[in-house]
């Protein structure tokens, strides 16, 4: 029902600030996706999906301080009773990834690994997605937001969710906070579109703000 994004973006290929961000993008056809399935902080990026378990995203990221990503997930799913109901994938600032699809997901599902980078998905049209979100982010320009917003529309183009799609979201952990790095759409017919309609517009708030108002805000 729902396919994502978790990325490391190094200091030198983004602009908020010295240090590495991460972030999550998610699409899907069931309401408040931003509310259960992106998790991200100062020292990595976790998606749970599926049968959402949303202790997997709290506890995963709250390990990443003093565990790798591919330590810290696994050690979880062993411990939860349904895991193979579970997607879970997420990047570390060490740069390990990892990701997990079990065996009853509904099809399709699956999931892709590469550098920095994890997509996982499941009741897609196909396997198409997972790989055109990761391609698009790699190869996209811009902002981070931007690149996400591209990936997922990328994602939708390739097939995503064999429902349709009406939830859609961006969260993203940078050096620098800024109003657009925390959105969500749920319940529209084209939530890509409109996300990438309601981070415009924050964008252009915010660059309109002067540094001391942006301190104040966001202290």
């Amino acid at each position: 029902m729902t396919f994502s994004l978790c990325t490391h973006v190094p200091s030198e290929e983004h602009d908020t600030g010295d240090g590495p961000a991460f972030a999550v993008a998610v699409a899907t056809d069931a309401p408040a996706v931003g509310a259960l399935c992106p998790y991200v902080s100062h020292d990595g990026a976790v998606a749970t999906q599926s049968f959402v378990n949303v202790r997997l995203g709290r506890r995963g990221i709250d390990l990443l301080p003093d565990l790798a990503v591919d330590d810290a997930l696994p050690g979880l799913l062993e411990q939860d009773e349904h895991s193979e109901l579970r997607q879970l994938h997420g990047v570390d600032y060490r740069g390990n990834t990892f990701a997990f699809t079990g065996d009853e997901c509904d099809e399709w599902c699956g999931h892709e690994v590469r550098d920095g980078l994890t997509a996982a998905g499941n009741m897609l049209e196909g396997p198409e997605t997972p790989p055109a979100v990761i391609d698009t982010f790699e190869d996209a320009e811009g902002r981070i937001g931007e690149r996400l917003l591209d990936a997922l529309a990328a994602g939708v183009d390739a097939g995503g969710d064999k429902r349709g799609h009406s939830s859609a979201a961006i969260l993203i952990k940078s050096p620098q906070t800024t109003a657009f790095h925390d959105l969500r759409v749920d319940e529209h017919e084209t939530p890509v579109a409109e996300l990438r309609r309601v981070y415009e517009a924050a964008v252009d708030a915010s660059d309109g703000f002067s540094e001391e108002s942006k301190e104040r805000i966001f202290d």
